[in-house]
Formats: structure tokens, sequence, C-alpha cells
């Protein structure tokens, strides 16, 4: 059996119609709702960015941790950059690090580094919705131009006997990254 197709009764079309012509009060409130959702696809692909200061902090989402209160400063020829992890349930162990890469506004890698969170272990609040955080801190000998993005993502710990700061893929570079920079 078919589902019947939406149909407008001749009542509701006496209503539409003229808000649809421009003579009702509320066409200029739907055309702007109708704008507002139309763009607000544009500017999902740059939500991440955070402002800060002359440079921007994209936190990669994952489904194992959050990354929060994310501060970057640049002090002299250093760029001090440190936040918090959380995990997000109480299964998962917690084991890894922070990876970040420093991008120009030309998409060119400016720095990248890896920095360890304390404690090791992502702490677990049992019967808390929030976990207590660890914290991070990474250092990195550049001076970043204005507009540049520092990326931030959680990388997992793949094994037990694995060294923590041992990996040579860093999972905060975009892909198709250059390392030209």
């Amino acid at each position: 059996m078919k589902k019947p197709i939406l149909r407008f009764s001749k009542t509701s079309l006496r209503l539409i119609i003229p808000a649809i012509g421009g003579k009702c009060p509320l066409f200029p409130l739907l055309l702007w709702i109708a704008v507002s959702v139309s763009m607000a696809g544009c500017a999902s692909r740059y939500s991440s960015l955070t402002p800060m200061g002359d440079l921007f902090v994209e936190p990669i989402p994952s489904s194992r941790v959050i990354l929060s209160n994310i501060t970057a400063k640049q002090e002299g020829d250093e760029l001090l950059i440190a936040g918090e992890v959380r995990r997000r349930n109480t299964a998962f162990s917690g084991m890894g690090h922070v990876d970040v890469a420093v991008i120009s506004p030309s998409g060119a890698v400016i720095n990248q580094t890896n920095a360890p969170y304390i404690p090791k272990i992502l702490p677990k609040t049992p019967g808390a919705r929030k976990h207590r955080p660890s914290h991070f801190e990474a250092h990195l000998c550049c001076v970043p131009p204005k507009g540049s993005i520092i990326r931030l993502a959680y990388h997992s710990k793949p094994g037990p006997d694995d060294p923590l700061l041992d990996c040579e893929d860093n999972a905060a570079l975009p892909d198709g990254h250059d390392y030209g920079g």
C-alpha cells in the first residue's frame, strides 16, 4: 500500500500563497530564515576553528577523548600550546598523547610535535558525568604568521609495548599535507 502524498487543504493554500507572494508581513522573516539555513552549510567547513589572537586553534574531534581549554601563547621564538584531555567514557584505557601541527595560511606545515599528558592514564571519575582531565603542554620553536592554524589531535597508544612518543604519524596533519613549511 502506498503512503499518501502530502497535500495542502484549500484553507492552507489561501494562507501560504499570499506569504509567498510577498503580501504577508511574515514574508521577510521566512526569507531570512531560508537564507540563514542555506548559509549554515557554507560555514560548517571552518566551524571548528577558534580564533586565538592572530592564530586559529582547531581541535580534531575524537570518539575517545575531548580536547578542551586550549591556549596558545607566543613567548619570544617559542610557541607554547597547552590544554586538557578528558576521556569520553570509562571503557577506554586512556593511553596516548596529543599530536600538534602548525599550518600556515597557505597550507604548509610550519612545525609539528606530539605532547604527553599528565597523568599518563586519563583519570576516571566513577559516577560522574565528566571525568577529570589530564593536562598537556607543547613547546614549538616557531613564530607562525598571522592566520596560521594550530591543529590538535588525540593519538592513542596502539599497543602495550609501543613507546608513547615514538610515532611517525602525526594525526594533526591535514590530509595531503605539505612538508615544505
